[in-house]
């Protein structure tokens, strides 16, 4: 598969469908291939390219400091080598981050947003609990495997009762996010990337047609940062997933799906 050379390190990607170009931007720790879920009802629509950000998968991993700015500077690259001028944009959680930057920075290469369980950061963020917090940064020195800590950290990233009700689904998750094991050191570049964050001053600068994503029950990235984005960006759409942590492209994957596809079918 393509790997680019830019910024200094080797990025992977893939391009995979036909029609107009959508670019897919991945949360914290997580690879391209944890787009397994959304990959196959957007492909069928449009030319959609994942990639690993720096510091996960198959992309370099620098133990330099990382920003949410270098990083929206290497997914410009990404669309610089797959000879695309301007994207649909759809990033969840870190991801969200890094399409906030790029739509700010490079306003021309965006068609469109979709922000998913993410924040503009900032003193106006809204924090989760310090338990959640806690075990987070606790992740970056932590001795159990990649799978075992898959799952102590699985109830701050799913609902409750979908871990009831649903394990399957969230061990099928984990499973995908563990082929290819973030590395500590690399994790913590990133979250450090992502608690520097912060747009709350310039998204009201955003001009594309913006939709917003957020489950009412997101531990990680409480729900009053969702409603904040779609409050300060100029006629941005807020989609609420009822009952949904964090990760909700598993919690409600098809209604999402289905959603976005009816979001970016009118832009």
């Amino acid at each position: 598969m393509p790997i680019t050379n830019a910024n200094g390190i080797d990025l992977y990607y893939e391009v995979h469908g036909e029609g107009d170009p959508l670019l897919l931007i991945m949360g914290l720790s997580l690879h391209s291939k944890s787009w397994f879920r959304t990959l196959p009802a957007l492909r069928e629509h449009y030319k959609v390219i994942i990639f690993d950000n720096r510091g996960v998968g198959h992309s370099g991993k620098p133990n330099t400091p990382y920003s949410i700015e270098l990083m929206a500077e290497d997914t410009r690259a990404i669309l610089d080598a797959a000879g695309v001028e301007s994207a649909h944009i759809y990033g969840i959680s870190m991801g969200g981050m890094i399409a906030q930057r790029l739509a700010l920075t490079y306003p021309e290469r965006v068609r469109s947003l979709v922000l998913g369980c993410t924040t503009s950061g900032g003193a106006n963020h809204v924090q989760p609990g310090a338990d959640v917090s806690l075990l987070m940064l606790s992740r970056a020195s932590s001795t159990a495997s990649p799978e075992e800590m898959a799952w102590v950290t699985a109830p701050i990233l799913y609902s409750q009762s979908f871990i009831e009700n649903h394990r399957e689904l969230v061990a099928e998750d984990i499973q995908k996010r563990i082929e290819l094991p973030v590395q500590q050191y690399a994790y913590m570049l990133q979250l450090q990337a992502c608690l520097a964050h912060d747009t709350y001053n310039e998204i009201d600068q955003i001009k594309v047609p913006t939709l917003v994503i957020h489950g009412d029950e997101d531990k990680l990235v409480p729900y009053e940062n969702g409603v904040t984005l779609a409050e300060k960006i100029p006629n941005a759409e807020f989609l609420t997933i009822q009952g949904a942590g964090h990760i909700y492209v598993t919690e409600a994957n098809d209604f999402v799906n289905s959603s976005i596809l009816h979001f970016l079918k009118n832009q």
